[in-house]
C-alpha cells in the first residue's frame, strides 16, 4: 500500500491509515495535523458539564459562544441563570448569582484551576480540540505507539512537558497530556468522541482530569448542540449592588 504521495519531489502528504506509519517525518505529519484544525469565524454551542472533585458533584448546563481570537462567552443554568462570563485575549469578567460575587481582570487566575498559566488562545484551542502548543513550529519526539501518532514536546516550556495522541485515520487529536513539573503529577484532556457539523470535525465529548490537593478533578464537557453563526451577540453587564471578587496574586 502505498502510504505517501510526492508531489514536485518537493512535498509529501501523509494519508490517513488505519494504524500509525513507522517512517515520516514529524514536519510532514505536523503539516497533516494543522490541516485538520477547524477554521471557523463564530461558533455557538450547547454543553452539558458534569463536575466531581471527589467531595462535590454538580451538574450544569452551558451556552457557549466564541468568536475565533476575539472572545470567549458563557452563560450557564441550573434549571435557573446562574452566572455570565466574558473573556477577551487580555481580560476576564464573570459574575455568579448565588452570593452576588463579579470578577474582573486578567485571566492568571485560570491558574489557579488547571495549575498551568493557559492564555486565551489556549483554552480555545482546548474547547475546539486541538494542541496549545503550535505543531509545526515547536520541537517534537515521536514515541511509538500501536494506535495513535504520539509526540512528546522537546524544551517547548519550563512549566510542564507536553504529550499528544492523533488518531492516523483523520489526525484529530484524541487526548492532551501535560506533565506538571512542579506537582509532578499528570493533567489530562481527552477528546472521546467527535462530531461533523457542517463538514466541520467538532469534539463531542472532553474530559479534563486535572491535579487538585492530594487528587483530582473530573469535568466532563459534551457539546450536545453546534452551529455556525454568520453573527454573534455577547450580551454581558455586571448587575448593580454585586461585590467583587479578590484573587490573591502568586
Amino acid at each position: 500500500m502505498t502510504f505517501f504521495i510526492l508531489t514536485g519531489c518537493k512535498s509529501v502528504s501523509v494519508l490517513p491509515s488505519k494504524t500509525p506509519i513507522k517512517n515520516i517525518k514529524i514536519k510532514e505529519l505536523g503539516s497533516e495535523i494543522s490541516k485538520a484544525k477547524l477554521n471557523y469565524k463564530n461558533i455557538r454551542s450547547r454543553i452539558k458539564t458534569e463536575y466531581d472533585d471527589g467531595k462535590r458533584k454538580q451538574q450544569i448546563i452551558l451556552n457557549l459562544r466564541m468568536i475565533d481570537k476575539k472572545a470567549i462567552w458563557i452563560s450557564a443554568t441550573m434549571l435557573i441563570p446562574i452566572g455570565k462570563l466574558l473573556m477577551t485575549p487580555d481580560k476576564i469578567s464573570f459574575y455568579e448569582k448565588f452570593q452576588k460575587t463579579f470578577y474582573e481582570g486578567e485571566l492568571t487566575f485560570i491558574k489557579e484551576f488547571f495549575n498551568i498559566d493557559f492564555g486565551f488562545n489556549d483554552l480555545q484551542n482546548i474547547l475546539l480540540g486541538y494542541p496549545i502548543i503550535n505543531i509545526t513550529e515547536n520541537k517534537w519526539k515521536r514515541i511509538s505507539h500501536p494506535k495513535f501518532y504520539v509526540l512528546n514536546s522537546s524544551g517547548n516550556s519550563k512549566d510542564f512537558t507536553q504529550t499528544l495522541f492523533f488518531d492516523p485515520s483523520n489526525f484529530l487529536l484524541m487526548e492532551q497530556r501535560f506533565f506538571l513539573r512542579s506537582l509532578n503529577q499528570n493533567m489530562t484532556i481527552k477528546y472521546n468522541y467527535f462530531q461533523k457539523v457542517d463538514g466541520k470535525s467538532i469534539p463531542r465529548l472532553i474530559e479534563f482530569v486535572v491535579p487538585y490537593d492530594s487528587g483530582y478533578r473530573r469535568l466532563v464537557l459534551e457539546y450536545t448542540r453546534v452551529d455556525f453563526p454568520e453573527d454573534l451577540n455577547l450580551p454581558f453587564s455586571i448587575p448593580d449592588g454585586y461585590k467583587p471578587l479578590n484573587f490573591p496574586e502568586k
